[in-house]
C-alpha cells in the first residue's frame, strides 16, 4: 500500500534530489518543462508560475525573455531556497504559499503557467482555480498547463477512487492535500478550462513518459 504524505512535507523531503532525478531521466517530464517557453507569446512581460518548485522550466524562459518579471508560488520552502540560488540576477519574486489560497489579483500578468502540479486535485478545485487564473490575466493573456493526463475516463476514475481508498485505510479525514497523482482526462481538462470561461483551449503537445502521458494545453482569455 502506498503511504500518503502531506503535500508540503513530501516536496520538502525530495527537494535536494529533485533536479537530478528529473534531469537524469531525460524523458517527457523534462522535455515538457523545456518546451513550455516556446508557447509563451512574444509580447510577454510578466508571468506567474504555480508550483514553481526548483524552476527547471525557467532557463529557456529567461533565454527568450531576459527581462521578464516572474512571480513564483510554491508550498515547499526547501525547493524555493534552491531556486533562489539559481537566478540571483533575474526579476524573480518568490512566495512560499499554496496557489489555492494566494490572491492573484485582477489583470496582473500576461501569462500564467503550471507545470506538473495540478494533477493532485479534483475537478472542483481545479475549476475554481482556473477562474482565478483567468481573472489575473491581462486582456490578451494566456494560461499554459503542462501536466500528467490520461485518455480514458475509467483510468481517471481509478486514480480518484484509489486516493480515497488510501485515505480511508490510513484514517485520514482532514481536508489537507496529500501527495498522490489523480490525473484527469485531456477532454475533462479542456472542459474545466472552458467552464472557467477561457475562450479557447488547444492541446499543443503530448508525449508518453515513464510516469504516464504528459500534455501541454494553452488556454486563451
Amino acid at each position: 500500500m502506498n503511504e500518503l504524505t502531506e503535500m508540503r512535507t513530501f516536496f520538502n523531503d525530495i527537494a535536494l534530489d529533485y533536479d537530478r532525478k528529473i534531469v537524469d531521466k531525460a524523458d517527457a517530464d523534462l522535455e515538457g518543462k523545456q518546451l513550455v517557453a516556446s508557447f509563451i507569446p512574444k509580447h510577454t512581460k510578466s508571468l506567474i508560475d504555480f508550483g514553481i518548485g526548483t524552476g527547471l522550466e525557467l532557463k529557456p524562459i529567461f533565454m527568450r525573455f531576459p527581462d521578464i518579471e516572474v512571480t513564483g508560488l510554491d508550498i515547499s520552502e526547501n525547493m524555493l531556497e534552491l531556486l533562489r540560488g539559481k537566478y540571483t540576477n533575474r526579476n524573480l519574486q518568490l512566495c512560499c504559499e499554496s496557489y489555492l489560497d494566494y490572491d492573484f489579483g485582477c489583470e496582473q500578468y500576461d501569462v500564467a503557467l503550471s507545470i506538473k502540479t495540478l494533477h493532485h486535485y479534483c475537478h472542483e478545485v481545479k475549476t475554481a482555480l482556473y477562474k482565478k487564473i483567468r481573472a489575473c490575466l491581462n486582456e490578451d493573456g494566456v494560461y499554459i498547463e503542462c501536466d500528467k493526463m490520461v485518455l480514458e475516463q475509467a483510468e481517471e476514475d481509478f486514480y480518484f477512487a484509489e486516493y480515497e481508498r488510501l485515505k480511508h485505510a490510513q484514517g485520514i479525514h482532514n481536508n489537507q492535500a496529500y501527495h498522490y497523482d489523480t490525473p484527469c482526462t485531456v477532454s475533462n481538462q479542456k472542459k474545466m478550462l472552458l467552464s472557467a470561461e477561457f475562450s479557447h483551449v488547444q492541446e499543443v503537445w503530448r508525449k508518453d513518459s515513464e510516469r504516464g502521458l504528459i500534455v501541454i494545453l494553452v488556454a486563451r482569455k
